[in-house]
């Protein structure tokens, strides 16, 4: 069964129309964004700087939690600026 967090994205790809496995990838990474710039005291304006291309705009938007805004390419991007790994698992699930 999927926890609450896990329906909600689940719901949210339904509407979108999406694959829900995206949806979580962009969560997870976004998360793990966040994490870190709290642990680090980085503001959204010097992620921004960081990133060639990401303006503090879309960082506040992916702050918010609007996934919808960021590619799953562009969240790693992000990651490897802040020197986080990024790691990838592939199997069979058997809830899907």
């Amino acid at each position: 069964m999927l926890r609450t967090q896990e329906k909600e994205l689940a719901q949210l790809a339904e509407s979108w129309g999406v694959d829900y496995q995206v949806i979580k990838v962009k969560s997870d990474l976004i998360h793990a964004i966040k994490y870190h710039c709290q642990k680090k005291k980085i503001s959204q304006r010097q992620l921004a700087a960081m990133v060639p291309g990401l303006s503090q705009d879309r960082v506040s938007k992916i702050f918010t939690g609007q996934i919808g805004h960021m590619s799953i390419d562009k969240l790693v991007e992000i990651h490897s600026a802040l020197k986080l790994k990024v790691s990838v698992k592939a199997g069979h699930h058997g809830h899907r």
